[in-house]
């Protein structure tokens, strides 16, 4: 290993732990700690150097056995041109390993670097910033779509270490910005001794995290619209920074599904009036959708809500909806169900004499807003029991106008009450859907057709599963079932009996 630096003086200087031999202000900016030398420990190590105002160099040849013990090492002249050499026994530990390590220390080393005779490749730890600003010695980069985390972020003259700095994102978790820090000449900023691995926490690492923050929300200010949380927004008031409200659109209020944890986002709603959804469970919103339809709602298009925007004018300024509640009606009796509480026992399925869906609407989000209830018509309500007793406990409620398709009705118990189970003793996702399905245009057959078409068609839905794929090409087969006794033929008359079956 060979620099063409200043090289060393005094051979005391390179074995004296703490003692880095620079002047005072390298020692300031770059806080040497003089112990670099002393990862050798145990190593035969060869020392030659001539310092830049002297005419002849010096040598030291230090045994492994020397490191630990008072054994006199004999410094001697040597033939070396300005700077420092050191010859190391490399252990064959290291051998598969060197050309990694010098790589990675290469890779942000403001000087260059030669091994093997080979320029090692260097580059810039801002590389693909947004912006870069320039604070108290230090270089900030400010990156989009960044990923959070204590990665490395530090650039400490070549040696990168992780460190917590700020991050901003998007209100629903979009766009993000995060931080790196090139450290030029802050002596305040240390790192901490004597593996500088981190760095040292205090005021000075402090006013960089600050630092920090008002790079990234310059930067936004720049681009002149932005997605931020409310607090954000605030915290960049604070720092002196004036943006504008987050961009005032929100998502379209689509109903979920009960397999799917995410929420299903319909289209940006901007430029029109827009009424706030609340999120409920996967049943209620279906029913919700059904009663709403696509016409609106208030006059306003119904949108998903963000809490994280409670605070700018615009959002606050938006009508919004709670306590959705469908009141059911059968004879003389009046059955309130909201998915909150536990489902009614009455409930039992098929049809009602009356299906409403009651809505509070409150103008704004001021606490102090009017609120009215609406009341839509609705067609189906579904309402789950033990969600481990499949729908064998789920009450389907169909009101006295209900025009409701078979298949359509198989397919919003499944949107509202299919979750698969995810325990190692749980059939596939396919397998469990398969079930389900069948077992929904069952109780979608006999609500709207009877138990008769009900019966046939789920006979006919295990036909296809399991016995249409034997049947050859071109054949048709009939089947007769009763009392346990199943008879199967051909229906095209072949010649000669049949072989009897196992």
């Amino acid at each position: 290993m060979r620099d063409d630096g200043r090289g060393i003086a005094d051979p005391a200087k390179f074995l004296t732990l703490g003692d880095s031999g620079w002047d005072a202000s390298i020692a300031r900016s770059e806080d040497p700690a003089g112990m670099g030398v002393f990862s050798l420990a145990g190593r035969h190590v060869t020392v030659r150097s001539r310092p830049v105002d002297s005419t002849e160099g010096w040598q030291v040849t230090i045994p492994p056995e020397a490191w630990e013990s008072s054994l006199p090492l004999d410094v001697v002249p040597a033939e070396i041109v300005q700077g420092t050499e050191i010859d190391i026994d490399l252990p064959d530990g290291w051998v598969p390993h060197l050309d990694s390590a010098v790589k990675s220390a290469a890779t942000y080393f403001p000087l260059p670097v030669v091994f093997d005779g080979v320029m090692q490749a260097r580059s810039d730890f801002l590389q693909g910033a947004e912006r870069v600003e320039d604070w108290g010695g230090c270089r900030i980069g400010v990156f989009k779509n960044a990923i959070r985390g204590d990665r490395v972020r530090m650039n400490f003259h070549g040696l990168t270490v992780p460190c917590k700095l700020p991050y901003a994102h998007d209100a629903e978790g979009g766009d993000g910005w995060d931080v790196r820090v090139e450290i030029v000449d802050a002596p305040d900023l240390q790192l901490v001794l004597p593996a500088r691995k981190e760095m040292v926490e205090g005021a000075a690492l402090d006013a960089l995290r600050v630092a920090c923050e008002a790079a990234i929300y310059r930067t936004i200010a720049r681009k002149g619209h932005h997605r931020l949380p409310f607090k954000s927004w605030q915290r960049a008031r604070d720092l002196g920074i004036l943006l504008p409200e987050a961009s005032p659109w929100l998502d379209e209020w689509c109903p979920r599904a009960a397999d799917d944890d995410a929420v299903m986002r319909g289209d940006r709603i901007a430029g029109e009036p827009m009424i706030i959804l609340p999120y409920e469970d996967a049943h209620i919103e279906q029913c919700m959708g059904r009663a709403i339809g696509t016409g609106g709602l208030c006059g306003a298009k119904p949108v998903r809500p963000v809490d994280a925007f409670k605070g700018y004018a615009w959002y606050d300024a938006l009508p919004r909806v709670f306590a959705p509640n469908f009141r059911i009606a059968r004879g003389e009796e009046r059955i309130d169900y909201d998915g909150k509480r536990e489902r009614p026992h009455e409930l039992e399925s098929g049809h009602v004499d009356g299906l409403t869906l009651e809505l509070a609407v409150q103008d704004s989000g001021d606490p102090l807003a009017t609120i009215e209830v609406i009341e839509l018509p609705v067609d189906v309500v579904i309402a789950p029991g033990d969600i481990w007793a499949g729908l064998g406990e789920t009450s389907i409620l169909l009101g006295p106008d209900c025009a409701i398709a078979p298949a359509d009705l198989a397919w919003l118990i499944e949107a509202a009450c299919f979750c698969p189970g995810d325990d190692s003793n749980d059939d596939s996702y396919e397998t469990q859907q398969c079930r389900f399905e069948i077992e929904a245009r069952f109780i979608a057959n006999n609500l709207l057709l009877g138990e008769d078409a009900a019966l046939l068609a789920r006979v006919r839905d295990a036909m296809i599963e399991h016995v249409t794929w034997l049947v050859p090409t071109g054949r048709s087969v009939s089947v007769a079932a009763n009392d346990w006794t199943v008879e199967v033929a051909f229906a095209d008359n072949d010649p000669g009996p049949l072989p009897a079956a196992a």
